[in-house]
């Protein structure tokens, strides 16, 4: 009885852990609001969860889609600030941009590039969306978006923040609400 109990609890214990996996799924949930440098990204986009997810394939091997920043001081002395996102699985290939021309420190920064006639490459502050499966591009217009700085440390290279805005189709058609961004990063890492 021993012989055959031991097999029995092996096999439902390797049955058993093989069925937890995470779960990477962007509809996990928003990650949560911190500003210790955690290296996430999330918001609503019409409603639906959004955060960096799967894989990108190249020569070189594949690498996990992840956030990354950057920022730089320009020579007249002005802060930008560059976040990029991608999700990727079966059905989607999307990418978001969040882009800051002026960063002084915390506090509310409003959408300035844009316009009617942007074609997604404008200088300025910004937040930018496109599905390239579905050959969709959005920004943005001037005061169509807020980014809110809560936390930025130059020596630790973290800022934290959130963000929201309408974005509008660079065809002229569509549009997307992004709503309850939030973001907490290492720059220049």
């Amino acid at each position: 009885m021993k012989t055959l109990l031991l097999p029995l609890v092996a096999g439902a214990a390797l049955l058993l852990g093989s069925c937890r996996q995470t779960d990477t799924s962007p509809t996990a949930g928003l990650p949560p609001a911190t500003a210790t440098g955690a290296e996430t990204l999330g918001f609503h986009c019409d409603g639906e969860v959004w955060t960096p997810a799967g894989q990108r394939c190249g020569l070189y091997g594949c690498r996990d889609n992840r956030v990354e920043a950057s920022s730089y001081v320009d020579g007249r002395g002005r802060r930008h600030l560059l976040l990029t996102a991608e999700r990727t699985d079966g059905r989607r290939q999307e990418y978001f941009v969040l882009q800051l021309d002026s960063l002084a420190g915390p506090g509310t920064y409003r959408a300035t590039a844009g316009g009617p006639s942007a074609t997604g490459a404008e200088a300025g502050t910004k937040l930018y969306f496109a599905d390239s499966r579905q050959d969709r591009q959005y920004q943005s217009r001037p005061g169509t978006a807020r980014i809110t700085i809560t936390h930025l440390d130059t020596v630790r290279s973290i800022v934290a923040g959130t963000f929201e805005g309408q974005l509008f189709g660079l065809s002229g058609a569509g549009t997307v609400q992004l709503g309850s961004g939030r973001f907490d990063v290492l720059f220049n890492r």
